[in-house]
């Protein structure tokens, strides 16, 4: 394409288009500024880009392959969300749309072109519009009024369909009222042993917070496009000279209120826009978290129920074999060569007395032991008397003495 003008403006002019083109096909980039203005002289230049995940199971992998008839094939992000039963999976697709615009006032260009990039076409864009998307020729920023009629008519789309995605994670994690009565489904809503229905709940809360930096992003993107706009207008200084040679009809300063108007009525909508998506996803994430908590409380509750049960079982096990183990013990003594079986009789009496000593020892020591650990106050006690005890067995009177003397605090009474 050869332009007539400054080369270096012209080189500079190539190497927007090609930045625009690259931010709308490539991955989108981190921690910069995708948004950009450039006037010079002889040249006016914005793009600005804005993104969605759409959701819904036309999106679902293998089924959703977004590729132009031309063979570029963009970078979009896209994934599954996979529903607890298993038939209402849902894909997860990223759309982009890049609006831009170049003017110029060179003898072979004409005087503005505008340029729509969209993953769903471009028909919708017209169809949908309420608003004309052409005006008369108005001088140097005629193009640039008609660019932001066509950012007036792109949020509604991109918000619609940030709305049918939230409606479709509605459906993905909502609670219907024939779930919560239905027997056959009685505690799938309040119990996870699997794991799955909590999985189900972190992923969406992630996705949620993504949604809400991608709509903060399009509103500090589109601030930054306005601010850059004023600065380069402002910065230049044959602004008023090229209103002024405007070859339109209408007042060159009314010209420029209704540009200043198109920016306020872009910035009101899209904040209002993006107020009314992150007022819902928040209420979604408060809503999923109460779920999750719910879930949590009542998983511990079931959990802790059987922690007891299964208690209760030791409890019965080791009972029985307390009673078993003193004729075990007795029994496995008996069997070494350390007694003598002369005498039947005496041995059957000497083996029932050290049973029945051993077994009635073992039952009572365990007993006190039940007794103590079943209060905590009673063992507290306890370890107070045998500290007592201990402290008493250990050292005599005069040296218990003389220790309690060093312990004693040295701004005692003061």
């Amino acid at each position: 394409m050869s332009v007539v003008g400054d080369t270096r403006q012209s080189i500079l002019a190539t190497r927007k288009a090609i930045r625009f083109v690259s931010c709308y096909a490539s991955k989108w980039p981190r921690f910069m500024q995708t948004s950009q203005v450039w006037i010079s002289s002889n040249w006016i230049h914005l793009h600005f880009h804005i993104r969605v995940l759409l959701a819904g199971k036309q999106y679902l992998p293998g089924t959703y392959q977004y590729h132009l008839k031309n063979g570029l094939r963009p970078a979009r992000f896209s994934g599954k969300l996979t529903s607890l039963s298993g038939t209402g999976d849902i894909g997860i697709a990223e759309e982009r749309f890049s609006i831009a615009v170049v003017a110029s006032h060179t003898a072979d260009m004409p005087s503005y072109t505008i340029i729509y990039l969209s993953d769903s076409g471009y028909r919708r864009l017209f169809m949908e519009s309420e608003r004309p998307l052409d005006m008369p020729s108005r001088g140097r920023f005629t193009g640039v009024a008609v660019y932001l009629k066509v950012l007036l008519s792109v949020l509604p789309i991109w918000r619609r369909k940030w709305i049918e995605t939230l409606n479709e994670f509605d459906n993905l994690v909502g609670v219907k009222i024939d779930d919560l009565f239905d027997p056959k489904r009685d505690g799938a809503a309040m119990f996870d042993s699997s794991f799955e229905r909590s999985k189900l709940y972190f992923t969406v809360l992630q996705t949620l917070r993504i949604f809400t930096e991608w709509i903060q992003e399009s509103e500090r993107e589109l601030q930054q496009l306005k601010r850059d706009f004023d600065i380069n207008v402002q910065s230049n200084t044959a602004r008023r000279s090229s209103i002024a040679s405007s070859h339109g009809t209408a007042p060159p300063a009314m010209f420029v209120k209704e540009i200043d108007e198109a920016w306020e009525e872009l910035m009101t909508l899209h904040n209002s826009s993006s107020k009314s998506l992150l007022d819902r996803i928040e209420k979604k994430e408060v809503e999923i978290k109460s779920f999750r908590d719910g879930l949590f409380s009542a998983t511990s509750v079931r959990e802790a129920s059987r922690a007891t049960a299964l208690n209760q079982y030791i409890l019965v096990f080791t009972i029985v074999t307390i009673f078993y183990l003193p004729l075990s013990y007795v029994s496995s003594l008996f069997s070494m060569d350390i007694f003598d079986y002369d005498s039947i009789r005496s041995s059957e009496a000497l083996f029932v007395v050290i049973t029945i000593t051993i077994a009635v020892s073992t039952w009572a020591v365990s007993a006190v032991v039940l007794w103590l650990v079943h209060d905590d106050r009673r063992l507290s006690r306890f370890k107070l008397l045998f500290r007592r005890f201990r402290w008493k067995a250990i050292y005599p009177p005069q040296e218990r003495k003389s220790k309690e003397d060093e312990q004693i605090p040295i701004f005692q009474g003061v």
